[in-house]
């Protein structure tokens, strides 16, 4: 194992305040599920408590879709098109100062932006929302403060075309390569500061855990830490070398989590500098923790959706929902909430919801066509 340590110039700090609003009594939950079709330039919002669509919009081509952290807004990203669409869910908070009221509005686009080339990967740690464009390396920079007032952007040249992967830590942005297997630096606004010279073959998916980022690469976790003006880079063999392409986090757990190949999952403990294999019955396809971070869910190959107790790290859980999936058809998608998963099932058309708390299968939403990304958007308020 080999570290490498690099400086960085400090840069200017900005500094977010949030107030939240206080609890009440008689606060509501409401919920709404965005719903991206795979083949066709389709974007549905569910209201999940009615229980029906109550919006479609016709999108410049098929997206992926990103929950922004209000609560009321998604990004969905046109890779086909070179653009990207807010939307707005048609859940609004309005603070009052002691509470805030919960209003259900019509759903509707807020704009739809030329950013550049083929937009695939996105980053978001408020205020800033990445997106890095696999057509020319570039990474548009949304300050998320100004959502409903100025979409303007920053555009940053990175290098050239490739598939890439982008993190945002600290005051800094890390872009990574698929073809070249590197990371670089850059300050937020938009010089390179460095290159990092430790490769990450086949570099694909991205977390970021406080001080750490960490890059999947064939056959280690490429972890990249903050310290000071400088940053630290490293790399974690994986177990017989198996590539990870996927990471999440979360920020009441010490460890990130990513796919190990067609064996599970591998926990990335930053800290501690160590991996830890956590095998499952079939190859990941998609996977995350819930709200509290008190369970991992894993959607995998055969079709099951795993529970992993998060804090002591087994499985506990396995329940079957879809038909295995097949190399040639678009990938499920799996997104969660207080309480509750949805699965986007391309090949039957449909979206399952999951009780977690009972563990079952609740609802079935016939949307049509190939669902293949989902955007939860949850939001607390007084009703009136």
């Amino acid at each position: 194992m080999r570290s490498l340590r690099y400086l960085l110039a400090p840069v200017l700090a900005l500094v977010l305040v949030l107030t939240p609003a206080l609890a009440h009594e008689g606060e509501a939950l409401k919920r709404r599920l965005v719903v991206g079709d795979a083949k066709a330039p389709l974007v549905q919002v569910l209201d999940l408590e009615k229980g029906e669509v109550v919006a479609r919009f016709t999108v410049p081509s098929p997206a992926s879709l990103e929950p922004l952290p209000d609560g009321q807004h998604a990004l969905a990203v046109h890779e086909a098109a070179g653009m990207v669409s807010f939307l707005f869910s048609g859940l609004r908070l309005l603070d009052h100062g002691d509470h805030a009221d919960l209003k259900e509005e019509t759903p509707y686009v807020l704009a739809t932006l030329r950013t550049g080339p083929k937009p695939t990967h996105t980053a978001v740690k408020e205020p800033w929302l990445a997106v890095f464009h696999d057509g020319d390396g570039s990474v548009a920079l949304f300050d998320l403060r100004r959502l409903g007032l100025d979409l303007g952007f920053r555009q940053i040249a990175t290098g050239g075309p490739e598939h890439g992967a982008v993190a945002l830590l600290g005051e800094a942005l890390l872009v990574g390569g698929l073809e070249s297997g590197r990371v670089e630096i850059y300050t937020l606004g938009g010089p390179r500061a460095l290159a990092l010279p430790e490769p990450c073959p086949g570099l694909h998916g991205e977390a970021v855990l406080g001080r750490f980022a960490a890059f999947g690469c064939q056959g280690a976790v490429l972890l990249v830490e903050a310290r000071g003006n400088g940053f630290l880079a490293r790399k974690l063999p994986t177990p017989e070398g198996e590539r990870v392409s996927q990471l999440a986090a979360h920020n009441a757990l010490p460890y990130m989590v990513g796919n190990l190949g067609a064996k599970g999952l591998v926990l990335v403990f930053p800290q501690e500098g160590r991996l830890e294999a956590l095998p499952l019955p079939a190859s990941v396809l998609r996977m995350g923790f819930d709200r509290e971070g008190e369970a991992l869910y894993a959607l995998a190959a055969d079709g099951a959706l795993y529970r992993v107790d998060a804090k002591e790290r087994r499985l506990t859980g396995t329940l079957p929902l879809l038909a295995p999936y097949r190399q040639e058809d678009p990938r499920p998608a799996l997104a969660l909430g207080h309480g509750v998963a949805y699965v986007a099932d391309p090949a039957g058309g449909r979206v399952l919801e999951v009780d977690l708390k009972a563990w079952a299968l609740k609802r079935t939403f016939p949307v049509g066509g190939a669902p293949g990304a989902l955007a939860l958007l949850e939001l607390s308020g007084v009703e009136h």
